[in-house]
């Protein structure tokens, strides 16, 4: 075969090789093409509808209470938590190992879990015991088990959950009257589902990793309910006359209204813009009852959002400093206090004009702004120190030392204190305004941030935002008197009067 011969069946193979590629490639474009029109056919021929199944799903938080004090001392361990569909089966709520022992819980109350589930209707509540003994003699003994396998069924009313609501159960357990025969343990547990009296003391704590709000009946210092509301809540409002409490979901940017009165949402704001909400105050209508104008601080985009809770409506976005935090109102003055953590200032808002109209330099990392009288109180995170600013002349009259990284304060008017939380160092600071000194400074937690204060019964509230927990101390004694178990990553609190 000569070199023109050889050329050419070359240039042939490689003809076909290239026609072989062009097939390739037209049936890898014609194929998908040909099954989506197929499908297509089908659909069109069935009625079929390909849909995303969503899950409703609702939170239920399961309390075990005693509700008095008794002379048992009783231990045992709930190795699993079940709850049955009422037209269904059982479901799973927790298998994690819980230790109770009676004389540390006495007249209290601890959380068992906290699960999602499906919404639906439950009738019958199961749980597994182990482990269990009674102190006799200075000497435990064991208590035969509840058959089978240490399984106990409790039964009460009718457990209803809906999408995206949350509700409290509380198992109710007299230890007294629950060893049978001095040797078999028969647990006397009941079934209470949520009822909040609407003319109970109330406190009110949102909790920012569990998308609820925790009621809290301030008489007997324990949880009485939960109410669902949307992603991340964080701060909380009161209205002025306390029947309105506004939620500030921080990752849905809208805000739940919750009615003091019957405790559930009644309704709900959606605002558009802002990045990273985190702080709300808020500038009441005189002439509409629970209304205002609400002032909230968007970490992320460096403005603040005004909202008019009337018409549920965003009114406008305010420019103000970088990385703006805590924002406090004052009404009398018709201003609004914005902390500007990424610039070290102060931004005072016109709340008729919404517009800015003076800019305060401060020390590093302001994070919240306290009002007295005609004096704010700027706490540095960073500095550790607060700054004095007159209200009138919006000139700085002094600066005092806070303790370690102050993050939130809050005054009493019957004390003449500003109670700060030293989020950094687990500690409350009690501050005297009049002569700018700290009296006292208290361990408090590990991660202390919201302040809630009720006067009348002598008790300040404090979030502990590590260890899920509200602490309650005496103003007056100074000392811690209770913990109050709540949901995950508490934040802000407010106390109704």
């Amino acid at each position: 075969m000569n070199r023109s011969q050889k050329l050419e069946v070359r240039s042939q193979k490689l003809e076909v090789r290239r026609q072989k590629s062009e097939v390739c490639l037209l049936s890898s474009v014609l194929c998908p093409l040909v099954f989506c029109f197929l499908l297509l056919i089908l659909i069109s021929c069935t009625g079929m509808k390909i849909e995303r199944e969503e899950v409703s799903e609702g939170t239920l938080v399961f309390y075990l209470y005693l509700p008095n004090s008794n002379q048992q001392d009783i231990n045992f361990t709930i190795e699993k938590i079940e709850i049955k569909q009422r037209d269904g089966g059982w479901i799973k709520l927790s298998e994690k190992p819980f230790v109770i022992r009676s004389l540390d819980i006495a007249k209290d109350q601890v959380l068992l879990t906290e699960s999602n589930i499906m919404e639906g209707e439950y009738d019958r509540v199961m749980i597994r015991i182990s482990n269990a003994s009674v102190r006799r003699n200075e000497k435990f003994h064991t208590l035969a088990l509840p058959q089978p396998n240490g399984e106990v069924e409790l039964k009460g009313d009718i457990i209803s959950i809906g999408s995206s609501e949350s509700r409290a159960i509380f198992l109710t357990w007299e230890p007294d009257k629950s060893v049978s025969n001095n040797y078999l343990f028969s647990p006397s547990i009941t079934i209470e589902s949520q009822r909040v009296s609407p003319k109970t003391l109330l406190l009110y704590v949102a909790n920012s990793g569990s998308n609820y709000v925790s009621v809290v009946d301030r008489f007997e210092n324990r949880v009485v309910g939960v109410i669902g509301v949307e992603k991340n809540p964080t701060s909380l409002v009161l209205s002025q006359e306390q029947e309105r409490l506004y939620v500030l979901n921080s990752r849905s940017n809208s805000i739940s209204i919750i009615d003091t009165s019957q405790d559930f949402v009644r309704d709900r704001i959606q605002f558009s813009s802002g990045i990273e909400p985190v702080e709300m105050a808020m500038i009441p209508y005189s002439d509409r009852r629970n209304h205002g104008k609400l002032y909230i601080t968007n970490r992320g985009s460096n403005d603040v959002t005004a909202i008019d809770t009337f018409m549920k409506s965003q009114i406008k976005s305010v420019r103000v400093g970088n990385a703006p935090l805590g924002v406090s109102a004052n009404p009398e003055r018709q201003e609004v206090y914005v902390a500007n953590s990424g610039s070290n200032s102060i931004s005072v808002i016109d709340s008729i004009t919404d517009e800015v109209k003076a800019t305060i330099n401060v020390d590093r990392t302001p994070v919240d702004v306290v009002v007295v009288r005609n004096n704010i109180y700027v706490l540095n995170a960073e500095s550790d120190s607060i700054t004095i600013i007159d209200t009138v002349t919006k000139t700085i009259k002094g600066r005092i030392q806070a303790g370690i990284n102050p993050r939130k304060g809050i005054y009493s008017e019957k004390y003449n204190r500003i109670y700060l939380s030293n989020y950094g160092v687990g500690q409350v600071s009690f501050l005297i305004p009049s002569s700018a000194v700290i009296t006292r400074s208290i361990n408090a937690g590990s991660k202390p941030i919201g302040l809630a204060i009720d006067e009348g019964r002598n008790h300040l509230y404090i979030t502990d935002y590590s260890s899920n927990r509200v602490i309650l101390i005496n103003p007056v004694s100074e000392v811690v008197e209770k913990i109050i178990i709540v949901g995950k990553k508490p934040y802000g609190i407010v106390s109704v009067k």
